[in-house]
C-alpha cells in the first residue's frame, strides 16, 4: 500500500482534473477538497473518486467549465443551476451567495440542482465558520442513485441524503456533523467492495428484503439497498432532507429517469449570522462551554474520552499531515490509469 504527502497527493490531482478541463483554480480547490477527505480518514469520498469523476467526464456526464446560473433570487434567498458542473464548484459557489446574503439578512438559504457528486458535505458547512455563521447543507440524490429502501420496504426510493451542520467556536475545535440518513454512505459501500471487505451488521439488505454484509449485492441487478440509519427515525430524517435538497433545490421530476448527462441531484444551503442573536465573540465562548460540558462526562466502557462531532477528524488531519496518505493498491493503479491516459506525469 503506497503512502504520499498530502502535497504531492494534491498536486497530482490538481492536475489530472486540469488535464479534464478544469481552471486553474478550480481544480485546486477540488483537489485540495479530495485530499482533505483521506486526510480526515473518509477515504470514500478522497482521491478514490478521481477515477469516477474521469469515467463521468469521458461520458459527457460534467461540465469542467460550467458557470452556475442564477435563476431565481430575492434578498435573502437564491435558487441556482449549477449547469452540469462538478459538484464540489456549484456547492462551493451556492455557499458563498449564502453567506453573502445572510451577511446583509442575518440568514439566508440557496437552493442548487444540475450539478455532480460534491464530495463530503462538511467542507461547505464549515465556509460558514471564519464569517462567525452556522454553516447548514442538505443534499437529495437523483433518481438514478436510489440507494436506499424506505423504513419497511425492500427497494431503493430514496439517496443517501446526507446534511451537515457546522458552529463556530473560540478555543476548542468547530462543531462539524456530516452524516448520511442511511445507515452507511454509497462511498463506503463502494470503498468496501474495492477492499472485499463485508459491510457492517444491519446496513443492507438483498433485492428479497434479506440481510446481508456483502457489499456487491448492492451493484448486481436486481440490486439490493442500503437501510436508512436508526431505523423509522433515519427514514424520517432522510424525507425531511429530501424535501428541503429536492425541492427547495428545484431538481426536477423526482420520480423521472435520470440519463447520464441530467443530474437529478438538490441541494440547500443556509447560513445564519451568530452576531444577530448574540455577540459572536460570546457566542463562540458559549459552544466552547458546551462543548467542555459534554466532554467532562466520564468515559464509558470501551472508550477512552468523550469527542465531540469534527474532533476525530482533526485528530486525524494532523496525524496524516505528518505522516502521509495511505491508499489501497488498487485505488492507486486505477489513479495511474486515469494519469496515462490523459498524459499526465505521476511524479
Amino acid at each position: 500500500m503506497p503512502n504520499f504527502s498530502a502535497p504531492s497527493l494534491e498536486d497530482l490531482a490538481q492536475r489530472i482534473l486540469q488535464a479534464m478541463g478544469l481552471a486553474p483554480d478550480d481544480a485546486a480547490w477540488l483537489a485540495r477538497l479530495l485530499v482533505k477527505s483521506n486526510l480526515q480518514g473518509h477515504d470514500s469520498h478522497g482521491v478514490a473518486r478521481m477515477p469516477q469523476y474521469y469515467q463521468m467526464w469521458r461520458r459527457g456526464g460534467v461540465n469542467p467549465a460550467a458557470k452556475p446560473l442564477i435563476i431565481q433570487e430575492g434578498p435573502v434567498t437564491a435558487v441556482m443551476d449549477g449547469q452540469m458542473g462538478f459538484g464540489q464548484l456549484v456547492a462551493r459557489d451556492a455557499m458563498r451567495l449564502c453567506i453573502e446574503k445572510a451577511r446583509g439578512g442575518g440568514m439566508a438559504g440557496v437552493g442548487f440542482h444540475n450539478f455532480t457528486h460534491l464530495g463530503r458535505l462538511a467542507d461547505f458547512a464549515e465556509m460558514a465558520l471564519e464569517h462567525s455563521m452556522l454553516g447548514f447543507l442538505f443534499v437529495g440524490g437523483r433518481s438514478a442513485d436510489q440507494w436506499v429502501a424506505p423504513w419497511g420496504g425492500r427497494a431503493g426510493r430514496l439517496s443517501t441524503n446526507p446534511l451537515a451542520f457546522a458552529a463556530p467556536a473560540a478555543e476548542c475545535t468547530p462543531i462539524s456533523i456530516d452524516y448520511a440518513t442511511s445507515a452507511v454512505p454509497e462511498g463506503v459501500v463502494r470503498l468496501k467492495k474495492l477492499r472485499g471487505e463485508k459491510t457492517p451488521p444491519r446496513t443492507l439488505i438483498d433485492a428479497d428484503g434479506h440481510p446481508t454484509d456483502d457489499p456487491s449485492v448492492l451493484y448486481a441487478s436486481p440490486r439490493g439497498s442500503i437501510l436508512p440509519f436508526g431505523g423509522h427515525k433515519g427514514y424520517a430524517l432522510s424525507l425531511m432532507v429530501e424535501i428541503l435538497a429536492c425541492l427547495l433545490g428545484r431538481s426536477g421530476e423526482r420520480l423521472a429517469v435520470a440519463s447520464v448527462n441530467q443530474s437529478r441531484f438538490g441541494a440547500f444551503a443556509m447560513a445564519i449570522d451568530v452576531s444577530r442573536f448574540a455577540p459572536a465573540d460570546e457566542f463562540r465562548k458559549e459552544v466552547d462551554s458546551l462543548i467542555r460540558h459534554v466532554k467532562s462526562s466520564p468515559p464509558a466502557p470501551g472508550f477512552e474520552e468523550v469527542l465531540t462531532p469534527g474532533e476525530p477528524e482533526a485528530r486525524q488531519e494532523q496525524k496524516l499531515q505528518a505522516e502521509g496518505i495511505p491508499l489501497e493498491d488498487e485505488t492507486w493503479s486505477r489513479i495511474r490509469e486515469v494519469a496515462a491516459e490523459l498524459s499526465v506525469e505521476i511524479f
